[in-house]
């Protein structure tokens, strides 16, 4: 999938900045600005004209369109903002149409739900994947402890009125998804609908937009690194691994014109990170096989 002017390589990823923002607090009479109505209690965002953002469902990753901050539009609650050279998640639309700052703006309470709810059923499914042996106690022990980390951050980020900003519910969100791509290798389960766009990453602490391409490599690298750590995958699995990784980085980066992937580069390159998978999956079942007992013949 290729968004319009989203720059995502993997060396972008770690240089991101902000910029242009002009974050304002509103008066308490009503106003006026481009497009957005600002009313008590909301703070806005004035982003710069000569920049270029994307209108995005946090949800399902969908781009709904370009964001102009000079053509008045009316948009649908709960999207958000983007800035299509970075991926920067900048605002939220909220219930009254306004354009806020994600820094600023009250997360929906779908969304807070949503993160609860998950939460909740995570706890279940450690439980149940240590009654059947899938996980060991170090290993749940982990997962719980990642568990009670998100827990706290969502207390401490709480303000005085107990509500949560949209930023770092998207971040809280991100934690549960990343947490539940571990779990379901591990129980064979199929993985459950994200809380949040698979999409949307966090960089530096900071939500991202990434490209598919982008989004799958790092989901390898981590789904490499937590089965090494769990001894399901050796040391020399590892380095061959990454070494695929890396080579499908440098193709990738070979691909990119102004930043973007053509359809038939982006096809050629999910074929290789599908390659790289079915890899991973083999070298798990071969570790798995020698604790077993059981021998394994590989051509």
């Amino acid at each position: 999938m290729s968004y319009p002017k989203l720059l995502m390589s993997s060396v972008v990823l770690s240089f991101l900045t902000m910029s242009g923002l002009c974050p304002s607090r509103a008066d308490t009479t009503e106003t006026t600005i481009k497009t957005t109505t600002i009313t008590s209690g909301s703070s806005v965002l004035s982003l710069p004209p000569t920049g270029s953002y994307l209108v995005v469902d946090p949800i399902t990753g969908v781009v709904q369109g370009s964001y102009d901050p000079e053509v008045p539009q009316i948009y649908q609650s709960g999207l958000v903002i983007v800035d299509s050279s970075t991926g920067k998640l900048l605002a939220t639309v909220d219930s009254l149409g306004n354009v806020v700052d994600v820094n600023a703006a009250p997360a929906t309470d779908v969304l807070v739900v949503s993160i609860n709810a998950r939460r909740r059923d995570l706890e279940r499914q450690i439980a149940e994947a240590l009654t059947r042996g899938q996980l060991t106690a170090i290993q749940a022990n982990v997962m719980r402890a990642d568990l009670e980390r998100i827990a706290s951050d969502e207390s401490a980020s709480r303000n005085l009125a107990g509500t949560l900003t949209y930023q770092k519910a998207m971040v809280l969100g991100y934690g549960l998804n990343s947490l539940s791509d571990r779990l379901a290798p591990v129980t064979q389960t199929v993985v459950v609908t994200p809380v949040i766009s698979p999409q949307f990453v966090t960089v530096d602490g900071q939500l991202t937009m990434v490209d598919n391409v982008t989004y799958r490599k790092l989901q390898l690298q981590r789904r490499i690194d937590d089965e090494f750590a769990a001894g399901r995958l050796s040391n020399d699995q590892v380095s061959k691994l990454k070494s695929l990784l890396n080579k499908i980085s440098i193709l990738e980066t070979k691909y990119r014109t102004d930043g973007q992937l053509s359809e038939s580069k982006n096809r050629i390159l999910s074929i290789k990170l599908d390659q790289l998978h079915s890899t991973l999956e083999t070298d798990i079942a071969i570790i798995n096989q020698r604790r077993s007992g059981i021998g394994i013949r590989v051509n």
